[in-house]
């Protein structure tokens, strides 16, 4: 499968959480020798979000390296690796529950902008409200393509990160 792929969004579902934690304890053991902390980030993290039914995962590992046998286990269960962005490393699964892994080194900037970016979110309801506005313009407008889509919003993304960060300063 190529990775761009059609969007659709959903309104919010509580199953997403059970999604993120049942998936969690099958990839601890995975990631047990390198993994410092797993999070649930993306709009299926943030209560009441419209969001592409995928769920997110953000593992932060001590050193952003996967070996062999990391691969073949995510493989087995069916993960497919996809080029990354520097500094991440990513698979997704498309069979059965739909889940990105994004894999990054723990306290990296990526980490923390990733966790800055949903708490803001969680934070601030009338943000997550405009965001998801702004998601349902973009499918509205035709742009439905995972990459298309993706740059669309991009813009957007950059706003809201800049807010949280200025809110994380207090």
């Amino acid at each position: 499968m190529g990775i761009d792929e059609i969007i659709e969004l959903s309104p919010y579902q509580d199953k997403w959480k059970e999604i993120y934690e049942q998936e969690k304890r099958k990839l601890e053991p995975v990631f047990a020798e390198q993994a410092v902390e797993f999070a649930h980030i993306g709009s299926t993290s943030v209560e009441g979000m419209t969001a592409k039914p995928i769920v997110d995962i953000l593992i932060g590992l001590k050193e952003l390296q996967i070996g062999e046998w990391t691969d073949r286990q995510l493989v087995s269960m069916q993960y497919e690796h996809m080029l990354g962005v520097p500094g991440r490393i990513h698979y997704r699964k498309r069979t059965g529950l739909k889940i990105n892994l994004q894999i990054t080194e723990w306290d990296s900037t990526i980490w923390r902008d990733n966790l800055l970016f949903r708490d803001y979110l969680r934070s601030h309801p009338e943000q997550a409200h405009a965001y998801a506005e702004a998601k349902r313009n973009t499918l509205a407008r035709g742009i439905n393509t995972l990459l298309e889509y993706s740059d669309e919003k991009s813009g957007t993304i950059a706003g809201l990160l800049e807010k949280a960060r200025d809110w994380a300063k207090g």
